[in-house]
């Protein structure tokens, strides 16, 4: 098996913070989008879902070898997220209509 060495492990734990930034960031900003965020929500959802199938055929295919692997691995971490924030916000968004406007008189 191989074992990552501390270059590559700086390199996944830079790669992973700068994917936590940027998830923060979209998270963040999610309730500010315009318009429906259904298809945002489908994209990130088939983006996790590609991302989820390569990290699995990786995982079949180069037994042993875990660095790409990993980056896959964060990959459908980032999406992943990304896709369940604008799911909650979508559902949370379209229970409450009536809260929001009564929350504004």
């Amino acid at each position: 098996m191989h074992v990552l060495s501390s270059s590559e492990l700086a390199v996944t734990a830079i790669f992973a913070l700068i994917l936590a930034v940027i998830a923060y960031w979209i998270i963040r900003n999610i309730p500010k989008m315009s318009g429906d965020i259904a298809a945002f929500r489908k994209r990130t959802l088939v983006w996790t879902q590609v991302s989820l199938v390569l990290t699995v055929l990786q995982l079949n295919f180069k037994a042993g070898d875990w660095r790409f692997s990993i980056v896959l691995g964060l990959i459908v971490l980032f999406t992943g997220s990304i896709w369940l924030s604008a799911r909650y916000h979508d559902i949370h968004s379209t229970l409450d209509p009536e809260s929001k406007d009564s929350e504004v008189h």
